[in-house]
């Protein structure tokens, strides 16, 4: 399993490393001399990072001099921000160092100590790893450019999305699955219909086409839309994963509960249900879901897409056909118009005759032609690049069979800018066809230090809002709902894009779904699909699966009932690292005053849970960027220090009814840019309420939708 550096930590400590305000604090604590060192050690390793990268997937030596470089240039940041937080912590933002010194007290010379041993600590760590540079035989580069960097060469232009893309190049197709769905002829009690094909031909997208298409609105109501994949256990086509689905009902809900729903749901009628990545090919799990579905009106339909060939299983009113690549006409057409933006008639002759001869080796699958395309787009005039990517050799081997799928899609990460590197494998953090929000993505990498601002006149979302865009642009992400009324975009990840960006970072990035075990020691980032937390908590405390490992994101994903909150304050303790916390929609009815201690917090969600107030530890918080609140309707009050908050650029508080005023100073958190709501209290003259007034300071707020 691949490595991957992380360049934009790399950036970032570079940077810290480099500022006014770093050498200062040095000064203040003694290791200046130390620091400069630290700073010299990981300019010289960034200079060979790229050969590095180059060599992850030939040398085994190298991978694990990636490795220690990793926890080396983890625990710098870490160092980093302890002391930019313990400054903060002491009157003021981190510019502020004079306040050191007329502050002295025995907790300063300990800190001191302590800091001295973490710096000397890493040095070694970092010399070793120098020595071992050699491994490389490396030509240093120019590796990590400054904030904003922009390549002069970067042709761009919006590319079309593939499903846009597919309407012209499927409609044989379309049209003769709508025929199948809507024919007379199958009006048997439950007719399914079965797309096969290998990942990346549009499968998904094509019954997307089909479901939307007007013929098959005014043939079946209720239509549904039922994704599978979401499960790799194989329990999302067990009769209660499905039936939730189906009935979008809770989590909690009984199989009884969940079966009379889907009654009321589809019986007496003509119902169309769609389950998109079908990987479960056991009869027994399908026969105890399909009697629940023959309830509803002669004419129902069943509409599955899968990569399994051995679609029997489903009975003898199943009628499959496999969906082919696309020939040589239609590739050529989707990718001159993913590359080229219809003006193909401005390009080279030598450029359009490679770009044919690699369109003709894609095997007319579109997923790794668009992906192609959203690379070449790049570099336009650039005949040499064209010519690396037809030779690449995987590419090379790809018409003589689909194996090397994922390796040729990896030409699209091994082309991405550095800065976006982190960006797209952060994604993988959601689990497939997971619909992922714009704002929140962004919102996260900002909080892990993928986003820097080379000025202060551009809003470090402005800059994730670009980045966003290039990665949908180069078909590494994809639009599926956009409502520009109220700034909601909402992505996902084609599963085989995600199974690229898994391999990419290994077990750094880490889905937990019925074990905890494998959490490991190169684990940063987590994200839970337990079912009940508690138990998943429990375990972890009693394994001591995160002690010792540097978690960097913790989000829960499955909304659950917590019964034993009070295992929060043990758990929480033991992951001192994050950046990322998502507590959202566990029935939490006391906030845990050990939050106070997750100095490095920049990102908190605690929506839809039943605390009434929120402690006053929640203002130690310094680094905090976003917190958000979505319906917390027993929620009172915020911290009496609120304003202390220094760094917050988003409360999102919509939808807290029992909310009675906002505490005064909120006037301070002039970085503020999403307020969703502002509480005006009865309490005029009392100083502890805030007044609308406060609101004239807050001119970066951009408002909520």
């Amino acid at each position: 399993m691949a490595q991957q550096i992380p360049f934009s930590i790399v950036e970032n400590v570079l940077y810290s490393l480099g500022s006014s305000v770093v050498q200062k604090m040095g000064s203040m604590y003694g290791v200046r001399n130390e620091m400069e060192k630290l700073e010299e050690t990981l300019g010289t390793l960034n200079a060979v990072l790229l050969d590095a990268e180059d060599q992850l997937e030939k040398s085994h030596a190298v991978k694990d001099w990636v490795k220690r470089l990793k926890r080396v240039v983890y625990a710098v940041d870490d160092l980093l921000d302890d002391f930019a937080t313990y400054q903060l912590r002491r009157g003021g933002p981190a510019r502020k160092v004079s306040h050191f010194f007329s502050c002295s007290s025995s907790n300063q010379v300990a800190f001191r100590f302590h800091m001295s041993g973490r710096v000397d600590d890493i040095k070694v760590a970092l010399d070793d790893i120098k020595k071992d540079i050699f491994l490389l035989n490396a030509i240093p580069r120019n590796t990590i450019h400054p904030p904003g960097y922009n390549n002069s060469r970067r042709e761009t232009h919006s590319s079309p999305s593939l499903s846009t893309s597919n309407l012209d190049l499927r409609n044989a197709e379309i049209k003769r699955t709508v025929n199948l769905l809507v024919s007379p002829d199958n009006d048997q009690d439950v007719f399914i219909v079965a797309i096969v094909g290998i990942g990346g031909l549009g499968k998904t997208t094509l019954a997307q086409l089909v479901f939307n298409d007007e013929r098959v609105t005014k043939h079946f109501e209720p239509k549904i839309w039922v994704c599978v994949s979401d499960d790799d256990s194989g329990e999302g086509f067990g009769a209660n994963a499905l039936l939730r689905k189906i009935t979008k009902s809770k989590n909690d809900a009984s199989l009884d509960d969940l079966k009379n729903e889907l009654h009321r749901q589809i019986s007496q009628k003509k119902y169309l249900l769609v389950l998109d990545d079908v990987w479960n090919k056991r009869r027994e799990d399908w026969e105890k879901v399909r009697p629940l579905l023959e309830v509803g009106s002669k004419g129902s339909k069943i509409l599955v897409t899968t990569r399994n060939t051995e679609v029997s299983f489903m009975g003898n009113n199943t009628r499959s056909f496999e969906l082919k690549g696309l020939g040589e006409e239609e590739s050529w057409k989707l990718f001159s118009k993913i590359t080229f933006g219809g003006h193909e008639h401005t390009v080279s002759e030598e450029i359009k005759k490679v770009g044919k001869e690699i369109v003709n080796m894609c095997n007319g699958v579109p997923l790794i032609i668009n992906t192609l395309g959203g690379i070449l787009m790049q570099f336009q005039s650039d005949l040499s690049k064209w010519e690396s990517i037809r030779d690449n050799e995987n590419l090379l081997s790809l018409p003589h069979g689909n194996d090397n799928v994922l390796r040729v899609l990896k030409l699209s990460y091994d082309n991405l800018p550095i800065h976006l590197k982190q960006c797209f494998t952060y994604c993988v953090l959601f689990p497939q066809d997971y619909e992922i929000e714009k704002k929140l993505l962004v919102q996260l990498w900002i909080a892990q230090g993928y986003i820097q601002s080379p000025n202060r006149n551009e809003q470090l979302e402005e800059i994730g809002d670009r980045y966003f865009e290039e990665l949908v642009s180069r078909s590494l992400l994809k639009k599926v709902e956009e409502d520009s009324f109220n700034d909601r975009l909402i992505c996902k990840m084609h599963d085989l894009i995600h199974d690229l960006a898994q391999s990419i970072v290994g077990f750094e990035v880490l889905i937990l779904r019925n074990d905890v075990s494998n959490i490991s020691r190169e684990t940063r980032h987590i994200s839970s699909l337990f079912k009940d937390v508690t138990p998943m908590m429990k375990a972890i405390m009693e394994k001591k699966a995160m002690v010792g490992k540097p978690i960097r994101s913790f989000l829960n994903l499955y909304p659950i009932f917590l019964e034993d909150t009070t295992i929060l304050n043990s758990f929480l303790s033991s992951i001192m690292c994050l950046r990322v916390l998502s507590l959202n929609d566990l029935n939490i009815k006391k906030v845990p005053k050990c939050l106070g201690k997750l100095s490095h917090l920049r990102y908190l969600d605690l929506s839809y849970n039943k605390f009434v107030i929120l402690p006053n530890s929640i203002s130690r918080l310094k680094n905090l960027q976003t917190l958000k609140l979505h319906e917390c309707r027993r929620l009172k009050k915020f911290p009496k220090n609120m304003g202390e908050l220094i760094n917050l650029r988003h409360l999102e508080d919509d939808d807290c009814y029992g909310l009675t005023h906002m505490p005064h100073g909120m006037g301070k958190l002039t970085s503020l840019r999403t307020l969703s709501s502002f509480v005006v209290g009865n309490g005029i003259g009392n100083h502890k309420v805030g007044s609308l007034s406060e609101l004239e300071s807050l001119d970066q707020l951009r408002g909520s939708p």
